[in-house]
């Protein structure tokens, strides 16, 4: 028997809407959790400006979000949306993006992830779901079609994401592709600052704390059955001639082709070779491993594949599989990204295989951020081997490559239990709680966030923009096909003037794609076809041009937030372990920190900034069509 329903009802229909423009459903679906109240929003007229994703939830968030609501409180807002190419048939068209105020900046957050969400969203007759206040008890959304009810989610409580997703499939009689369940685990409930949120068994929006702000909202789920809407392009022929050359540039540019085939896996050997593939809490560069078993073929040996791709996708990758040796052989798993191999292996010292995927898919289990948890765990690693902690202070001994040490420690930190409580909080507000020598350890940046898998001090151009962007994590760097703008394919990564120019030249172009409702992947194409495909889907003439300006002002209204909220230019740094100079390896020689400043100087100068403000110039706001932005960051 169903739970009942603490809402049920229809969302209300406007009264004559506009007309809809092709590709869109048209509607935003707003849902306010303390009064139970249900209703859609008719979404039109500025459609073109802010297309959908990381565009419309950054104008949501900033336009009702003020600087006195802070991540936890019930009017944050907590923003899932899709783009105008969700549902249509280009690759990897089910995206979801989160836009909220993030548990571990306080600040912007705008995080992805792929699987079915995105197309069942528009399939329901939705561009958005924007949720608000705060349940008496937990409750989870659930969604089919015009149907819209706020459930009492009392039987999920402390369920893991996939338990959850299960339990959710076997209540509505409904499995496979059917109906999409985004969810939070123990981690979300318990407000673990680097909660996640997870769904589509293994697809996961991680980034700076979003899990965190559904649990402060009580919700533990968003269940959308696959609806019955249909979507009709404006150029049906053009959208498909626009997805063929999008899929032919992915199987056959060598910028990308081992994506198509391989996913992330080939991250693994290829950044070690470059000293960009983070080892024991970057305290080295070198292993004694043989790297040529770590090449994509060989990692991906051993496993019995059972597909799982995400919506429309052709990629090879996001598979479901099975540990075939072991003490966990016979367990489902998901193939682990290249984040995965580094969070939940080498940055904590662990290279066996199996043990990383099956570590891997119980923090997507908890609904942990797995990079976090690898600067977390890896940092209480290095400290108990050198001292700075105590068995006494962990609560037991944890050492490198200690898998079961480590799955101790997501659940001590998912139910924040002992000195996980403590590590809940995060690497950086942990290390500082500590201080001594342990402080000096830890890896994050100043503004409270952490960087991605990688090893930046051997990538300057993701340090830079990590410790730059406004939305907690990268905005722009490793992006591809500059030269369609005017950058060069290649510079020095360690000529800090241009890799300032390339950080601040690209950016935008990642916030284009990811108000598209598509995958960073598969839109890792040019943008020239990325803009053919949008226009097709809605009659518009979108260019290049556009893209890249509605990228930019993206950007702009996150940097206009955020410093409404405080967050300001002097905590641009990395952490003096994040920024520190490699010990060995291929970037030993080079010392990023040497030329933070001049980097800073010319990212600003690049983007239009005022570095001593942290502004978007007059000039630029009223280039991007922002002037409102421009009264409001000015006007004193």
């Amino acid at each position: 028997m169903s739970p009942t329903a603490t809402a049920s009802r229809p969302a209300k229909k406007p009264a004559a809407p506009p007309a809809s423009v092709p590709g869109y459903a048209g509607k935003l679906l707003r849902v306010n959790l303390s009064t139970g109240k249900i209703w859609t929003q008719p979404w039109t007229g500025d459609m073109r400006e802010y297309l959908g994703g990381v565009g419309l939830g950054a104008k949501i968030l900033y336009e009702e979000v003020g600087p006195k609501v802070h991540w936890d409180h019930p009017d944050n807002r907590l923003i899932l949306a899709t783009g105008p190419l969700a549902g249509l048939p280009v690759w990897g068209t089910g995206g979801l993006t989160v836009v909220t105020r993030g548990a571990q900046t306080d600040g912007a957050t705008s995080t992805q992830a792929n699987g079915f969400f995105g197309a069942a969203l528009k399939y329901s007759g939705y561009d958005a779901i924007v949720v608000q206040g705060q349940a008496k008890k937990l409750s989870y959304l659930y969604i089919n079609d015009d149907v819209v009810e706020i459930r009492d989610a009392a039987h999920l409580k402390g369920k893991d994401t996939w338990e959850t997703q299960e339990a959710l499939e076997a209540e509505h009689a409904l499995s496979g592709h059917r109906m999409s369940v985004y969810s939070i685990g123990p981690a979300g409930e318990n407000l673990v600052r680097f909660a996640a949120i997870q769904g589509d068994y293994g697809h996961v929006a991680s980034k700076n704390g979003c899990g965190a702000v559904m649990g402060k909202k009580k919700l533990k789920a968003v269940c959308i059955v696959r609806g019955t809407k249909a979507l009709s392009p404006h150029d049906p022929r053009g959208l498909v001639q626009a997805a063929d050359d999008i899929a032919h540039d992915l199987k056959t540019d060598p910028a990308t082709s081992t994506l198509y085939r391989w996913g992330t896996l080939p991250g693994v050997s290829n950044l070690y070779k470059l000293g960009v593939l983070p080892i024991k809490n970057y305290t080295t560069n070198l292993t004694a491993v043989d790297m040529t078993t770590w090449e994509p073929a060989k990692l991906r040996a051993g496993f019995d594949h059972r597909g799982h791709q995400c919506n429309a996708c052709g990629m090879h990758h996001c598979h479901i599989q099975v540990i075939g040796k072991g003490p966990k052989a016979g367990e489902l798993v998901d193939e682990p990204e290249y984040e995965g191999w580094s969070g939940a292996g080498w940055q904590i010292g662990l290279t066996d295989k199996e043990s990383i995927t099956w570590l891997n898919t119980r923090l997507d289990r908890a609904c942990l951020d797995v990079n976090e948890f690898g600067w977390v765990c890896g940092w209480v690693m290095e400290c108990m081997e050198k001292g700075y902690l105590t068995e006494k202070q962990v609560g037991f001994t944890l050492a490198w490559g200690d898998v079961d040490g480590a799955y101790r420690l997501i659940r001590m930190i998912s139910h924040r239990e002992g000195f996980g409580d403590l590590l809940a909080e995060g690497v950086k507000r942990a290390s500082e709680k500590i201080g001594g020598e342990a402080a000096k350890c830890a890896v994050y940046t100043k503004k409270g966030a952490s960087p991605r898998g990688h090893d930046h001090r051997g990538r300057w151009e993701e340090m830079l923009d990590t410790c730059t962007s406004s939305n907690g994590t990268m905005e722009s760097a490793n992006a591809t096909h500059q030269t369609e703008i005017g950058l060069p394919g290649r510079i020095n990564p360690f000529n800090g003037e241009e890799v300032a120019r390339m950080v601040g030249g690209i950016l935008g172009r990642k916030h284009f794609e990811d108000s598209l409702g598509g995958c960073i992947f598969t839109f890792r194409t040019r943008i020239e076809h990325l803009a053919r495909a949008l226009s097709a889907a809605t009659g518009w003439t979108y260019t290049l041009a556009d893209a890249m300006r509605l990228g930019r002002r993206t950007a702009a209204i996150f940097r206009a937030f955020n410093l409404r909220c405080g967050i300001g230019t002097d905590v641009e740094y990395p952490s003096p372990r994040y920024g520190s100079k490699p010990v060995d390896g291929p970037a030993k020689d080079h010392n990023v920190m040497d030329q933070w400043e001049r980097m800073r100087e010319v990212w600003y100068e690049t983007v239009g900034y005022d570095i001593k403000t942290g502004k978007p110039t007059r000039e630029t706001l009223k280039t991007l069509g922002l002037d409102r932005l421009a009264k409001d960051l000015w006007r004193k």
